[in-house]
């Protein structure tokens, strides 16, 4: 009772406050969850204010805390006015955020480069620029007055396999070291999924040690998962390695990087065998005799840097005992890299493996990926710390099976809260009735016409979302001189900027796909209307869905209802959840398959979705 006090008094101090029972119920779920040392899933509607439905229990308890977020717009938000606000209204507490080390500039690899970069070097403009805001930057990349390419900040960026440590001459003044010093002291850290991912899969070398984290959007936390407990290989991985090596300690033996080279030209010609730009791998003989001798090489390389690397006259230099060290590290990183890739049949029900290449510019990696991501996160997560996961879209229908499944945390409180919003007021579901199924040859021009319909009724002021870039691009190309309206799709603009257009553009209309059905919030009139070209069942040849299809199907278990349904379902509700962001918004969602009527499954959908009056006549609508 005291803490419900002290939230409602803290919360009434908000400018924008207005009583909502669901941000109260989760808060108090929440809660008592933190003090019972469990962990709690809260689904919670659009419009709750789910963040400090979470942020006021987790800062009533000891920290230090993390909370980690999918989108960059919700960090935004937390760091730039609800953290700040608390900070007044609530408590005081510090906090800070926490970002990986490629966006903190090495100081070690830049005196590096602005010894070796040769006056026609095409990287010397910009190199000059950076050299001139040395004095004054602090070395984090979002604080720079430009944005250097990507290839030059490649050289430069701060990474854990280069780094000295305590045997770096510019360990005073290193961005990576001022910045972990920092979280180091916060009460409470910010952090995005891959952040926190990729810190459990390498043990901790990141984030400060936490006994409770919050994943908000925590949809998102499989796939980031998956991500950071993959291992890929890339084209030039071993051909940077070796150069490394020769700028760093002046050679490699001509014997050892000969056979490495040769060995990576015959990879090269294997992946090349395949035209598709993305396909299963499935090592044949001569897939495994180049990673055997992979192994071997690598192995050869290791002992030369363990025995033989450091010449007396090299050890001269202070850091050539610490650039061998690191350099046998990577060395070692890349021999297990590829040791997964050697593993053999038994490897092939845990895990996923394919190749990804542009053929035109002879680039490839090659990938491998955890099938059952849960079962690495019950050992390395949920039994070690305190988790409370949030988002919009956790259920399907109400059923969290799914979603625990996915991450391995089953037999957790739920609860399922709804949204402060009146959709049977504030939304329309419009489906049309006589267009033809997703499948069907037809469907493409069809559902076209239905979309210049829908927008010439509503004036514009739409996105139009699609489940596949192809799909996107063809109707672009068909409509984009029929639509009276402004028009951009995406890619057009950086995502940001595109955002801002349609907000500030009246009757603007947005073509866009994957990132934008979610994490955009746009209230009021300017969008009112959400078309969405078809129920966004995974694509079936992504190699990590199939694989997953197929450990099901081996199983004996239902894969479309236990994973394809509830997983369509969710990335739906997603897309619908952009249209009505407060409490005076209007609009409709149109969707743009009729399977949502003619099909069992449809049933299932329509029932998760928000409860608002179904059209299926356009005149109606």
């Amino acid at each position: 009772m005291e803490f419900i006090q002290s939230f409602e008094e803290a919360i009434r101090l908000h400018p924008r406050f207005e009583p909502r029972s669901s941000q109260l119920e989760m808060a108090r779920f929440v809660h008592e969850a933190i003090r019972s040392g469990g962990s709690a899933i809260v689904e919670a509607g659009t419009g709750s204010g789910k963040s400090f439905g979470y942020l006021i229990p987790l800062l009533d308890s000891e920290g230090p805390h993390v909370v980690s977020t999918g989108t960059i717009a919700l960090q935004e938000q937390l760091l730039q006015k609800d953290l700040p606000f608390l900070q007044k209204a609530y408590k005081k507490f510090s906090f800070a955020l926490a970002k990986g080390r490629s966006n903190y500039l090495c100081r070690q690899k830049f005196w590096e480069v602005d010894r070796s970069l040769s006056p026609r070097d095409p990287f010397q403009e910009e190199f000059a620029r950076l050299r001139a805001e040395m004095p004054r930057w602090s070395g984090d990349l979002a604080d720079l007055s430009f944005v250097p390419s990507p290839s030059l900040w490649f050289e430069l960026a701060s990474d854990g396999d280069d780094c000295l440590g305590s045997r770096c001459e510019f360990l005073d003044s290193c961005a990576v070291r001022i910045s972990r010093r920092r979280i180091a002291n916060a009460d409470l850290v910010v952090a995005n999924h891959a952040l926190y991912f990729s810190d459990l899969a390498s043990g901790g070398a990141i984030l400060p040690d936490h006994h409770t984290v919050v994943f908000d959007e925590a949809h998102k936390i499989a796939q980031a998962a998956i991500q950071a407990f993959s291992v890929s290989v890339g084209r030039y991985a071993l051909t940077r390695l070796i150069q490394k090596i020769r700028r760093r300690l002046g050679r490699v033996p001509d014997e050892i990087s000969f056979e490495l080279i040769g060995l990576d030209s015959r990879l090269l010609n294997w992946v090349l065998k395949s035209e598709r730009s993305q396909y299963r791998l499935y090592p044949d003989a001569d897939f495994l005799d180049v990673a055997g001798g992979m192994l071997e090489r690598l192995n050869d390389l290791k002992h030369w840097l363990e025995e033989e690397a450091l010449d007396p006259l090299l050890s001269l230099s202070p850091k050539a005992e610490a650039h061998r060290d690191r350099l046998l590290l990577q060395t070692e990183k890349l021999s297990n890299c590829w040791d997964s890739f050697s593993d053999g049949d038994s490897a092939l029900l845990d895990r996923v493996y394919w190749v990804e290449q542009e053929r035109e510019r002879s680039l490839f990696d090659l990938r491998c990926a955890p099938l059952d991501v849960g079962n690495l996160l019950r050992k390395s997560l949920w039994s070690k710390r305190q988790a409370i996961l949030t988002s919009a879209t956790l259920s399907a229908g109400g059923d969290f099976g799914y979603f625990s499944a996915q991450i391995g945390l089953e037999g957790v409180p739920a609860i399922s809260l709804p949204s402060p919003f009146d959709f049977s007021r504030q939304a329309v579901l419009y489906v049309p009735r006589f267009l033809p199924e997703p499948n069907a040859p037809e469907f493409a021009n069809h559902s076209r016409d239905a979309i210049l319909d829908i927008l010439l009724k509503t004036e514009g002021r739409a996105f139009v979302l699609f489940t596949s870039y192809r799909a996107l691009h063809g109707a672009f190309s068909t409509l984009s001189s029929k639509i009276p309206f402004p028009l951009k799709r995406q890619g057009d603009l950086p995502r940001a900027q595109l955002i801002e257009w349609f907000k500030n553009t009246p009757h603007a209309v947005l073509f866009a796909t994957s990132s934008f059905w979610e994490g955009v919030d746009i209230p009021g009139e300017a969008l009112s209307c959400v078309i969405i070209d078809r129920i966004p069942f995974s694509v079936p040849d992504d190699p990590v869905i199939e694989a997953q299809v197929e450990r099901l199907k081996l199983q004996g278990r239902d894969w479309f209802n236990e994973f394809t349904l509830p997983q369509a379902i969710i990335r739906l509700k997603q897309g619908f959840g952009r249209l009505i962001r407060t409490q005076s918004d209007r609009g409709v969602v149109a969707i743009l398959d009729n399977r949502l009527f003619t099909k069992y499954y449809g049933r299932a959908i329509l029932k998760s979705l928000p409860d608002c009056p179904q059209v299926r006549d356009f005149e109606k609508f």
